[in-house]
């Protein structure tokens, strides 16, 4: 079995929708169910995907067809930033996380690539040191007893 990392369009929606429905209820499960149903809600309804095909580069990650993972990195601000990147829980140990970070880092230019995880997400904390990101900040969640997000930045190797 091949991974292939390709961008998106629209014919993808509905399967980076799936990855979405996939993975937030584990990977958020500490945050409580009315963070995860907001963030399905707000990041991984047909229009803001829509949104995010349009503004962004999305990449999704296949194995025999069926969609794994996606992530996507927004090149209009000074530091590329990336928004998503998740990989459905049967995939993940795979390799599918890094080759899809690894793609996104060629849309950064050599530029600082910056990212945010939500506090208590260890594994995401543990896979953003292991490529490199250090933090450079937190922000307290405007819903009290919310988790902080937790902003990393990857500096390019000199």
């Amino acid at each position: 079995m091949t991974i292939e990392i390709r961008k998106a369009g629209p014919d993808d929606i509905e399967a980076i929708i799936s990855v979405g429905q996939r993975t937030w209820p584990t990977t958020y499960g500490f945050a409580g169910p009315e963070y995860v149903a907001k963030g399905l809600e707000t990041w991984w309804s047909t229009e803001a995907i829509r949104r995010s095909l349009e503004n962004t580069t999305v990449l999704v990650a296949e194995e025999d067809g069926s969609v794994m993972g996606t992530g996507n990195i927004d090149l209009r601000g000074e530091a590329p930033i990336i928004w998503k990147l998740y990989v459905v829980p049967e995939a993940q140990g795979r390799g599918v996380g890094s080759a899809l970070i690894k793609e996104l880092f060629g849309y950064a230019d050599g530029r600082p690539v910056r990212l945010e995880y939500t506090d208590g997400n260890a594994p995401a904390a543990d896979f953003y040191a292991a490529h490199g990101f250090v933090e450079i900040r937190r922000e307290a969640d405007e819903r009290p007893g919310w988790p902080a997000a937790v902003w990393v930045e990857r500096r390019p190797a000199e």
